[in-house]
């Protein structure tokens, strides 16, 4: 489907970028027709200062030079993509979304706030300022418009989302759910909208997998496994260099269909696996490893590391569903459309979702895969009425922390397994 912005008498190229903590995302739009013209997307380099923002709020309360250099970093980051993207025409306005980590540090504002009770922002309303007086490659008269945030550690990423999917209207218990190193959880219902961050951990965009890499050409997406014969679907139809989110979890859950990882997430040894998929398990002291590809350039496997990394990654995404649920007097039978977003390859099978634990059955019906919503919230805040429609939005929308809370906690034990 195609999305436009902005108005006929507007000229020359917009950019709006989705700044996650894993990768960064960028797409051009055409202010005269409004059609969005390219989207490419680059690695958040500030990983070398830590996987998760907590490591890199810890790094910048230790060592404060350390904001500028994430600052110029992420910004880099965003100037490497421009340079890729399609832009027939000066670049005039940029919008940026991001947890509150990443939208201050892209500003050059401490997030050290966020690394005490109450965990809140340095600020919280929308942030309008000169693109290039941040270090943006564009004319001095460009604004970046930053989203607002909502609090703790929900911030303009979701309110993106939430924008994008217009679910501040919906008419029942609605939830979105922006997979990713911090799952944003959204949940509207009963006339309120509740918001929570789950701290997943980088598993659901490949980070920190033994052969994992973000969704583009050679990673494996998708995972099916019929009696003994295992099929890959490899983004770009050429051999497995890696595996990305929708691959792990397609590969989990076609795993525990075939019996080769039990529901407590253990890949089983060989002799525990009667037929021809024992021959891919590789056994070791420190937990067995399923190969998933093995050629003439390499091998693609998951080990018992990756396979714990997508448990934790997935417990603390369904308690903090679960969380907003209990805050909104709702119950799971109660919710009737299920919004998954984030930055996987062109395909998530929710009954995979379903198979590591983290939707409900009832809810497979009503669950649609929006690929990068918070992407094109920002690509639709372009225009100035959607700005004001997320700030209203951003008003509305009622934190709820997860930090501490002794209820997350226990789901998240719950909800370890499979």
């Amino acid at each position: 489907m195609t999305r436009t912005v902005g108005n006929k008498d507007n000229r020359g190229i917009g950019v709006a970028f989705d700044i996650g903590t894993t990768t960064v995302v960028g797409s051009s739009v055409d202010f005269s027709t409004g059609k969005v013209l390219s989207t490419l997307s680059a690695a958040n380099p500030q990983v070398v200062r830590g996987r998760d923002v907590i490591a890199r709020i810890n790094a910048i309360v230790q060592s404060p030079a350390l904001l500028d250099e994430m600052r110029a970093a992420v910004i880099g980051a965003c100037n490497g993509i421009m340079k890729g993207l399609t832009l027939p025409g000066p670049v005039t306005e940029i919008t940026a979304a991001g947890n509150p980590v990443m939208e201050s540090i892209l500003l050059g504002i401490s997030p050290e706030p966020l690394s005490r009770v109450p965990y809140k922002p340095a600020f919280t309303g929308a942030q309008r300022v000169a693109a290039a007086m941040l270090g943006f490659e564009v004319p001095s008269g460009v604004t970046l418009y930053a989203f607002p945030l909502i609090g703790g550690f929900v911030g303009g990423d979701a309110v993106a989302v939430a924008l994008s999917l217009g679910i501040g209207k919906a008419s029942s218990p609605t939830l979105a759910i922006d997979i990713g190193t911090n799952s944003e959880i959204l949940l509207a219902a009963r006339g309120n909208i509740y918001a929570a961050s789950a701290a997943a951990g980088p598993a659901f965009e490949g980070g920190e997998l033994k052969y994992g890499m973000t969704a583009q050409s050679g990673a494996i997406q998708g995972v099916k496994i019929e009696g003994d014969s295992l099929a890959l679907d490899v983004i770009g139809a050429v051999a497995p260099r890696g595996i990305c989110g929708s691959g792990l979890i397609e590969a989990a859950s076609a795993l525990i269909k075939a019996a080769v990882i039990d529901r407590s997430g253990r890949i089983k040894g060989r002799d525990e696996v009667p037929n021809n998929l024992s021959a891919r398990i590789r056994e070791e002291a420190g937990g067995n490893s399923f190969i998933l590809y093995r050629g003439a350039g390499g091998e693609v496997l998951l080990d018992q590391s990756d396979i714990r990394a997508l448990q934790t990654a997935k417990s603390a995404t369904r308690a903090g569903i679960l969380m907003l649920l209990k805050k909104g007097s709702t119950t799971a039978a109660d919710v009737g459309k299920v919004y998954i977003a984030g930055a996987f390859g062109s395909r998530l099978e929710k009954e995979g979702l379903k198979t590591i634990g983290l939707l409900d059955e009832g809810w497979l019906d009503g669950v649609s895969s929006v690929g990068d919503a918070a992407l094109t919230g920002a690509v639709e805040a372009l225009r100035d009425e959607k700005k004001l429609e997320a700030e209203e939005l951003a008003g509305r929308i009622r934190y709820v922390s997860l930090s501490g809370s002794s209820h997350f906690e226990k789901e998240f034990i719950k909800n370890m397994n499979f």
